[in-house]
């Protein structure tokens, strides 16, 4: 807002000077020496506004892929907890993940909440901060398939599990190439530690050493351990 305000005084001034120029006459010393001046700071006024802009697209550039590598990383941990592989996984490998999402995995209370976040922040972002996340493109796409997962619990009954795979696949697809990553599908056959049954998705959620709502307290092994 001020530097509209700013912007636009030194407008009215120019505007002002080559008025007065007209009005001494543009023939007169005075009047050619007005008119110099007040092209000369309508051309800065110009040259000042267009590297704003630049300035200011970068800015929004910079805070959206910010936001879409948030985004991306969020839907990462998620579906890590769901459906387990490698701790840290790249989109390909998600990707590969989610497509081999079976329709009977189960989505624990806990691993729903987090969809349920990453919808509901989703939506939030496309409310609340529109210019940056449509300065990264593919951005906006991504977002509005992961703001579907901030309806997983509207329903009376769960949200199918290949529902929300297809969901999150097609975010991490949109997010990827907003973000230069790689967008095509690894082999589920080829990613290790898959595993989405309730137990492991609560030991990856909540660590080895969590007292179990499903059937008492694991000691996960830490360190070395003698065969």
């Amino acid at each position: 807002m001020l530097r509209a305000l700013v912007t636009a005084g030194f407008l009215l001034v120019a505007a002002l000077v080559l008025w007065a120029s007209f009005i001494l006459g543009v023939e007169t010393s005075a009047g050619t020496l007005f008119i110099n001046l007040g092209t000369e700071i309508v051309g800065i006024v110009i040259t000042v506004a267009v590297v704003e802009w630049f300035f200011e697209r970068r800015r929004l550039q910079n805070r959206g892929r910010q936001l879409a590598g948030n985004a991306l990383h969020a839907v990462e941990h998620a579906v890590w907890v769901w459906q387990g592989g490698p701790r840290q996984m790249e989109t390909d490998e998600v990707r590969g993940i989610l497509h081999a999402v079976d329709g009977d995995d189960p989505v624990a209370d806990f691993t729903e909440g987090l969809l349920l976040n990453i919808g509901t922040r989703a939506r939030r972002l496309l409310s609340n901060d529109p210019e940056a996340v449509s300065a990264v493109p593919g951005f906006m796409n991504g977002l509005e398939h992961l703001a579907r997962l901030s309806a997983i619990r509207d329903g009376r009954d769960r949200m199918p599990s290949r529902k929300v795979a297809d969901i999150l696949d097609e975010g991490t697809s949109d997010l990827a190439k907003a973000l230069g990553k790689p967008t095509e599908r690894h082999l589920a056959s080829l990613i290790r530690f898959r595993d989405p049954s309730l137990t492991s998705q609560e030991r990856r959620h909540f660590g080895g050493n969590h007292q179990s709502s499903l059937g008492g307290f694991r000691a996960e092994p830490t360190g070395f351990q003698d065969d």
